[in-house]
């Protein structure tokens, strides 16, 4: 039974790996052939049937998303609409302003005038606002809205933004403008509105907005009031994962309801468990993670209250089936890998050590799965706090004894006055933790470093599984061997006399990363929130995690623009930097910077790094970018940053031979005040690099920069369409080209363009 329930999932797992999907009825009809034949070889056919199956179930839920996505037609449009609160908005203060984001049911007016093709009815849509107007759950409005189809950023070792939002099934992605906007009656919020309550009772009771965002999180599932700082710290001991509300927590309340009912009988107390569950479940607005919880007590649930006895395989079993129906793209979300090995590694615990009972089984547990799923979780997250097991050995008690109990009870008693009793009980651990880590966090190196290949996580996984095994077991010796393999070092840098360039994609701004073989250059860092969530945090800092560096030679900030140099501290805090320089000066204190002035060279291994601009310290802003020039061989690269066409004009009258470049980032994210056409002659450049932001409101690169490029044969690699671009060097020119959208390639993702057409005829473009 158990294997044709893998079998089914696998089904519809795979079909979150296609790039295009087929009709459902393909797959249902392979399944039927199969099951025709199924007397010439019976267990081949029912696994056949079974794969088919599960893919056709995908195939179907896959080609539903799509069909609800937003009409092409109607991006960056300003549409007039009724926009329906569906959830308490998540607050955060962003760059001094308030962003209030908030799933929304959109009904536009006047649909047939705007477009032929569009429906009334939207759909389910993520919405931002930036106006001073409190949005509540249930509210509705008429106002105007700017959407755009599901849409992220595509690097390599950064959070899958597309993959989140096509497992929630959001129709589009925009924000609500603050103009024209009207109340409407209201609908009723259902439990959304007791989320609401919750959200506005903490607001009231708890006055430390960094506890009021932990207790957000822990009692409404909302953890946007967790500071970047904040999630920093809970991530070095490992306790991130008790911060939100997770199977975990669902599981913990469930024991507490189980408890409860048992002082009746054991057939109440698991209904009391299911019925908890499903409430704390409804308090996390039965965000993913929870609804997989669910299906995995559900399974556990359903046999024993039908009085039966179910082996822990065949439960798991049961379970992979329910999320993959519920949930085909879940082997894109690390949750699902973390909470699945989680619980098989606890059955697999209680079946090889039988002994463990009480508090022997518990504190074993608490000991082998927290060093464990840290450094499964590391694969995702780049690091883990070596404090872990010692750290969830005291938090997961105080969140099972205390913490979620009162959360759960604080959030029962949202309505009334009580509640202003219970949540700063709740509160006192949560102020604890903050006084206890500004302690330790100055005296001891929390975090390390770590990201392990596929390789080295199977030698771990092999070598743990042998080492926890009965002793009887034949070759348990070979532990240490296959733990041996995680020593393995990692081979991510280039081969020896080849180059990497990378041009990030993050958004409207710039972020490039060259990598040598033992050195490697940042120039610039993306934009957003110098103080929290920023392109260098969400991007940048993965993808050097993602490519094994220990350390940056050279940082380089082109100037002081937000989209350039917000994520500077970020990239000094978490790496050694050797070097920095400067365009302009920023409010940092970054190791070893300098201005930045014509005439500066260094060396990095094989690169050659020289200064063309600026040739004094005056002057501020785009035209004081720190213009760049690399030489690798015979290969030039010409980084301008933001310089605009006066200081093109200046560098033209100077020493035009340094222009000339076989790569060059196009000026000022492609702007009308830059990429004069003497400067692309002067540079003459056979491959054109754009850094922009997909319909950002600038409306870069400008039609006459696209027509200057065209006139000289030129199409620029575009990371709005092509995601983060990849190029390989070698001394004497480009060996490929190579765009993230066209390596993954997956159906539910933003399709890349037409792959960039460099005038370089050497080029392999991927």
């Amino acid at each position: 039974m158990q294997s044709w329930m893998i079998v089914s999932a696998v089904g519809v797992f795979l079909s979150g790996w296609m790039p295009i999907l087929p009709s459902p009825w393909l797959p249902l009809l392979a399944a039927l052939t199969c099951l025709l034949l199924r007397r010439f070889a019976p267990a081949a056919a029912a696994v056949s049937a079974c794969l088919a199956l599960g893919f056709a179930w995908g195939c179907g839920w896959g080609l539903s998303l799509l069909a609800q996505q937003l009409p092409e037609a109607l991006e960056a449009t300003v549409l007039e609409a009724t926009i329906t609160v569906l959830e308490p908005p998540q607050r955060r203060i962003s760059r001094g302003r308030l962003r209030q984001r908030f799933a929304a049911r959109i009904e536009l007016f006047d649909c047939p005038q705007i477009n032929a093709d569009c429906r009334r009815d939207v759909g389910r849509v993520l919405l931002s606002y930036y106006g001073k107007q409190p949005l509540r759950a249930g509210q509705r409005w008429r106002g105007e809205v700017k959407l755009k189809r599901p849409r992220g950023l595509a690097n390599p070792g950064s959070f899958n933004y597309e993959a989140w939002l096509a497992r929630h099934r959001f129709a589009a992605t925009g924000y609500l403008r603050d103009t024209r906007l009207e109340p409407l009656p209201p609908v009723f919020p259902g439990w959304q509105g007791w989320r609401q309550a919750v959200a506005d009772s903490l607001q009231r009771s708890i006055a430390d907005p960094d506890v009021r965002g932990v207790l957000l999180a822990l009692g409404n599932g909302d953890r946007s009031g967790i500071s970047q700082q904040r999630w920093q710290q809970f991530q070095r001991y490992g306790l991130n994962h008790l911060v939100v509300i997770s199977g975990l927590h669902v599981g913990l309340v469930a024991g507490i309801g189980f408890l409860l009912g048992r002082l009746v009988n054991r057939r109440v107390a698991h209904l009391w468990a299911a019925a908890l569950a499903l409430a704390y479940s409804a308090l996390a607005g039965f965000a993913l993670p929870t609804q997989r919880a669910l299906v995995m007590l559900a399974s556990v649930q359903l046999v024993a209250l039908a009085g039966r006895r179910v082996s822990p395989t065949r439960s798991l079993s049961a379970a992979l089936l329910g999320v993959a129906l519920l949930d085909p793209l879940a082997t894109h979300s690390a949750g699902f890998w973390l909470s699945f090995a989680a619980v098989a590694l606890i059955f697999y615990l209680r079946h090889m050590q039988p002994q463990w009972q009480g508090w022997r089984l518990v504190l074993g547990l608490q000991l082998v799965l927290a060093p464990a799923m840290g450094v499964l979780a590391s694969a995702w997250f780049g690091g883990l706090g070596w404090l872990a097991p010692l750290a969830n050995l005291v938090a997961v008690p105080v969140l099972s004894l205390w913490l979620a109990p009162l959360s759960l009870l604080g959030a029962l008693l949202a309505w009334w006055d009580a509640a202003a009793i219970i949540w700063p009980l709740a509160a006192l651990p949560v102020e604890g933790f903050f006084v206890l880590d500004s302690a330790l966090s100055s005296q001891l190196p929390l975090w390390l470093r770590l990201r392990p290949s596929p390789w080295q996580l199977g030698g771990l996984a092999v070598g743990l599984l042998l080492l926890l095994a009965h002793r009887a077991l034949p070759l348990r010796w070979l532990a240490t061997a296959w733990l041996g393999l995680a020593l393995l070092p990692r081979a991510d840098n280039p081969q020896r006399g080849d180059l990497e360039l990378w041009l990030l994609d993050v958004g409207q701004g710039l972020a490039l990363v060259v990598l040598e073989q033992q050195h490697t250059l940042v120039y610039d860092t993306g934009a957003g929130d110098p103080e929290g969530p920023n392109m260098a945090t969400g991007v940048l800092l993965p993808f050097l995690e993602s490519r094994g560096v220990e350390r940056i030679d050279l940082l380089v900030i082109s100037h002081g623009d937000n989209d350039h140099a917000s994520g500077a501290g970020a990239i000094a805090a978490r790496f050694p930097v050797a070097e920095t320089w400067l365009g302009e000066a920023l409010p940092l204190d970054l190791p070893a910077q300098a201005y930045c002035l014509a005439g500066q060279r260094r060396r990095l291994g094989e690169l050659g790094i020289e200064v063309l601009w600026p040739q004094d310290l005056e002057g501020q802003g785009n035209n004081r970018s720190c213009v760049l020039r690399l030489d690798y061989g015979e290969l030039g690269i010409l980084l301008p940053g933001d310089i605009e066409s006066a200081v093109e004009h200046s560098l033209l009258r100077g020493d035009r031979g340094l222009l000339a470049a076989d790569v060059l980032v196009l000026p000022h994210h492609g702007s009308r005040s830059s990429s004069s056409s003497a400067l692309l002659a002067a540079v003459d450049p056979s491959l054109v690099l754009l850094s922009r932001g997909y319909r950002n409101r600038f409306g870069h690169p400008h039609p006459l920069v696209t027509r200057r490029l065209a006139a000289f044969g030129l199409r620029a690699c575009d990371t709005a369409e092509q995601g983060a671009v990849q190029l390989r060097l070698v001394p004497d020119g480009i060996a490929t080209v190579s765009g993230w959208r066209h390596k993954r390639r997956l159906y539910w993702a933003a399709p890349a363009s037409t792959a960039c057409s460099p005038a370089y005829n050497g080029a392999q473009v991927e």
